[in-house]
């Protein structure tokens, strides 16, 4: 039980941090940003680094909210709520960002967001299904 409330209080601690650090990288100054290669495969960095920055959101917050011993369907309706929460939380980084007169709103912004919050998501789905199966959580 012990072991239990101390990988909730990390969670909990690693899901600020993680917060406090998308807030930075979304609200900082473009200038301030490092200059990097402007693609990966193809893929325009910035979209990457949007998709990373959305992908533990669930996988993070859902341990720090889903709790031991809780039904499959409640764990993944807790999943499905915070699937919710980090996409307006994503949205609403678009929203401020274009009120800050140094960035800008992007639909493909939002869209990379949602694609790593959605693989994040299927992740915490995945390892939930497979855990409460098990009998390893």
């Amino acid at each position: 039980m012990m072991e239990q409330v101390n990988i909730k209080k990390i969670s909990m601690v690693l899901f600020c941090l993680y917060i406090l650090a998308v807030c930075i990288l979304c609200f900082m100054k473009p200038d301030d940003l490092p200059q990097v290669e402007r693609t990966f495969f193809g893929i325009p960095l910035d979209k990457v680094a949007h998709f990373l920055m959305f992908l533990p959101f669930t996988i993070l917050s859902g341990l720090s909210f889903v709790h031991k011993g809780c039904s499959l369907p409640k764990g993944l309706a807790v999943i499905a709520i915070l699937f919710i929460v980090g996409a307006g939380t994503a949205y609403g980084t678009e929203v401020i960002q274009a009120q800050t007169g140094y960035r800008a709103y992007e639909i493909g912004d939002f869209l990379a967001d949602l694609t790593g919050l959605g693989t994040g998501t299927l992740l915490a789905a995945l390892y939930l299904i497979f855990t409460t199966r098990t009998g390893n959580r």
